[in-house]
């Protein structure tokens, strides 16, 4: 992440400006700031689309895209933007504004699919500055849209999937209003031990109403973004090594661990002055060079960790039924179906281009055979994300959910909101962006630091599919009442808003 630097005084804007490159072929670069409110761009990113409303899934993708800034030496804050849509400009891309002011997302304007690029954005951000320096970060990450709408729970078959109260069957979930728990054809239980806690609020989020969600797990890249804007307390909070370790040193371990490069590129002190995180994949001597890995999904998260980034990216968790509603969209459950559709994978398991943001695999799908990261094999890690996508391939060969979401089943195991009595105390509140001084997520409605409400879905790339763990399955429930509070080598996630 590259930083770039204003100096306000009496509403006028000196500008010295970087560019900005992110993870998945998503390019921010030209930042400038002009006048005192307004900061511009271009973007580039791959494999966009947009559908028109007769032609499955019916949705389109996009990009978040959230501004921090601090004062010279100062903490860094998020950039409120306008929420007047008519103030935000772009060439070729439609501007969502969203009510809290916490980012815009961009879109096609049109139906249609493939690159964009070199996209001008023109941003108001919301009331002015005071005279002074400031350093500002533009953020973006890729979402696919989850429209409003009917869909299945559980497939009937999965380890303690849901169901109907009356028979073992997967639930219709037609709205957003509350859901009994009994045992009655309108009520909702599970296969086994793991029932819902309690009748299900309105307010938690059940997947009906429209919602975006990342494209792609958190990378190690954007963990290392998250990383490089927060205090040094903060740090000590999401990494097992010391702030002030060695140049060199791993983030998660005395070397690097199942293929998590992060690495300390500068020391931080505690006095507060932060380190700074940057990639070493291959444990050379040069730093977030092609081959280090920015792009493999970023593993060794636990809940807190997840929570603090999607409060900082001004997103919220996802809740175990919104899970399945991206992985299988309006369509009939398929018995121990993963999220490409079928119950049949083939492990990705011989990368190409190690390292770069070009890792592909040798393995090839079959005609009902979704490609994934799984099985206890080499590499002994996440895949970089995506990276079984490109423009030729569909739902199936790239492993994608119905919407279009990548790595739902394998790569890392995905931490969700469950429907465990603390669980039910979520009420999709997003986070607002900031980050409290001792790193944790403090979001009203969260699990809190115990980890108590949040659980595991969608496997990871040591996961088995045989018998009764079939880690990868959408409505696999064996590990929804594990607590994520440990680092775990197979765990990351994604957020929704």
């Amino acid at each position: 992440m590259k930083i770039f630097r204003i100096w306000i005084l009496f509403c006028l804007a000196l500008l010295i400006c970087r560019w900005h490159c992110h993870a998945n072929n998503l390019h921010i670069n030209n930042v400038q700031v002009s006048g005192n409110n307004n900061i511009s761009f271009n973007i580039s990113w791959e494999n966009s689309w947009a559908l028109d409303s007769s032609t499955a899934p019916f949705n389109h993708d996009a990009v978040w895209i959230f501004i921090k800034f601090r004062a010279a030496n100062g903490n860094w804050a998020p950039l409120l933007l306008s929420t007047d849509g008519a103030l935000h400009q772009s060439d070729s891309l439609a501007i969502e504004t969203v009510s809290d002011g916490a980012g815009v997302f961009l879109k096609r304007k049109h139906q249609g699919s493939g690159t964009i690029q070199n996209a001008n954005v023109n941003l108001k951000w919301s009331g002015y500055l005071s005279s002074g320096t400031f350093d500002f970060k533009v953020f973006g990450i890729e979402m696919v849209w989850v429209p409003q709408g009917s869909f299945y729970v559980g497939d009937g078959v999965s380890y303690e999937t849901l169901s109907r109260g009356d028979k073992i069957m997967p639930y219709f979930i037609q709205s957003e209003n509350s859901i009994k728990v009994g045992k009655d054809s309108s009520s909702m239980l599970d296969t086994g031990s793991f029932a819902p806690g309690g009748n299900i609020p309105q307010a938690f989020p059940k997947g009906y109403h429209g919602f975006y969600c990342m494209k792609y797990e958190i990378s190690q890249d954007q963990y290392v973004d998250f990383l490089n804007c927060l205090t040094y307390n903060q740090q000590t909070t999401h990494v097992t090594t010391s702030p002030d370790a060695a140049p060199g040193s791993f983030a998660f371990g005395a070397n690097m661990a199942n293929r998590n490069g992060i690495v300390i590129q500068s020391s931080g002190t505690n006095n507060n002055l932060p380190a700074v995180f940057t990639c070493n994949a291959d444990a050379n001597t040069i730093y977030n060079d092609p081959e280090d890995g920015q792009t493999r999904a970023c593993n060794f998260m636990n809940w807190n960790d997840l929570a603090a980034y999607l409060q900082w990216a001004s997103l919220r968790p996802m809740t175990e039924l919104e899970f399945e509603k991206i992985c299988r969209g309006s369509n009939k459950p398929v018995a121990h179906e993963f999220a490409w559709g079928t119950p049949y994978a083939i492990d990705a398991n011989t990368p190409e281009y190690d390292g770069t943001d070009s890792q592909r695999v040798k393995e090839v799908p079959g005609a009902d055979t979704g490609l994934a990261s799984y099985g206890y094999t080499a590499p002994t890690g996440p895949q970089r994300t995506g990276f079984a996508a490109n423009k030729n391939t569909n739902r199936l060969q790239s492993g994608a959910s119905y919407y279009g979401a990548m790595e739902m089943s394998g790569n890392l195991w995905e931490m969700c909101i469950v429907l465990t009595k603390a669980g039910l105390n979520f009420t999709g509140i997003t986070g607002d962006g900031t980050m409290p001084g001792d790193g944790f997520a403090n979001t009203t409605g969260w699990p809190a630091k115990d980890c108590n409400g949040a659980g595991y879905k969608g496997g990871a790339w040591n996961s088995g599919i045989a018998g009764q763990f079939r880690d990868l399955a959408v409505s696999d429930r064996f590990y929804i009442t594990l607590l994520p509070g440990d680092r775990r080598n197979t765990s990351g996630g994604r957020g929704v808003r």
